[in-house]
């Protein structure tokens, strides 16, 4: 059996977009998407800038190399001005120009850095995906080094831009290694593979154990279309228990997967068992009179004299 080991993960800092966590090197241009202030791939002197102010950087010369073009026409425009009513009509035309083009760049400024970002990002996609794949070389280093922690670290990081199997069953199988807790900052939805993997069923039956309102509705569709293999593996009765056990956590779950609670009653934990009796005691006819059919027979068989159970149903 694999000894597991207990840690304390780094905090991954809350981003509203994936792009706000890159940040570029302005000596070797390259991009990390790391927890690093200082660039890993050149000299460690060099602090890294996020994107964003690289961006607004280009915005604000873009506008800057404007305002001098501005200046220049209105320059030649005083210089060939023939008669002191043209050079005060240039004067006056550029001082105007100049107004409108301020009024502007203060009204639809933010617009425009939104365009040159996207640009900016378009262009830089072949630098950036260098970077990841550099990620990934030292994610692999680390794993060769039993350097789980920082391996499953760094691949979180690098899976806010790789949706992929191969990330999510990296990320598994090195969360695999260590002791879960509740105060650990897990995920579960977003580790759901395409295909059955037993990885994450090893994981997923260790979340359940610790945080159980993880399971949602897309874990639940994962577990019933792959029901079948769970049921080989050695405890595969008992994950499929606890998770009709999780589904009660929320009602509507309990209502759209009444057949899949009902196939594994009879492995559902005591506690669990007694809200749903509760539940249920509620809804006898209808939708839920099925459910309540069963519940009610769980109870009679193996709680009949059982206190806590008593006079639920």
């Amino acid at each position: 059996m694999k000894t597991k080991t207990g840690v304390q993960f780094r905090k991954t800092i809350k981003t509203t977009h994936a792009f706000e966590r890159l940040k570029y090197c302005p000596k070797c241009r390259s991009y990390s998407v790391l927890w690093d202030t200082e660039c890993p791939f050149c000299e460690k002197t060099v602090t890294l800038l996020p994107i964003r102010a690289v961006s607004a950087a280009t915005t604000r010369r873009n506008v800057q190399i404007s305002f001098l073009w501005i200046g220049l026409f209105v320059c030649l425009a005083a210089i060939f001005a023939d008669t002191t009513t043209n050079l005060i009509l240039a004067c006056s035309g550029g001082v105007l120009f100049f107004v409108l083009f301020w009024l502007m760049q203060k009204r639809y400024g933010s617009y425009e850095q939104n365009v040159h970002f996207e640009q900016f990002i378009n262009t830089e996609q072949e630098n950036i995906k260098n970077a990841l794949y550099q990620h990934l070389e030292d994610i692999d280093a680390d794993v060769k080094a039993k350097k789980y922690k920082d391996a499953y670290e760094k691949i979180r990081e690098v899976g806010y831009f790789i949706d992929s199997d191969l990330v999510k069953i990296l990320k598994v199988k090195y969360l695999n290694h260590f002791v879960l807790r509740k105060d650990m900052e897990l995920e579960l939805d977003t580790l759901i593979p395409s295909d059955y993997n037993h990885h994450f069923i090893a994981y997923l039956h260790e979340v359940l154990k610790v945080q159980p309102w993880l399971v949602k509705q897309a874990v639940l569709d994962y577990v019933i279309s792959n029901k079948s293999y769970i049921l080989q593996e050695s405890n595969g009765t008992q994950i499929l228990g606890q998770v009709a056990g999780a589904s009660l956590r929320v009602r509507a779950h309990v209502e759209h997967y009444q057949d899949f609670i009902i196939e594994f009653i009879e492995y559902l934990p005591k506690e669990r068992l007694i809200r749903l009796a509760k539940m249920v005691s509620a809804h006898q006819d209808g939708q839920w009179a099925k459910l309540y059919e069963a519940t009610k027979k769980q109870v009679d068989q193996h709680y009949s004299f059982d206190p806590e159970l008593k006079g639920l149903l």
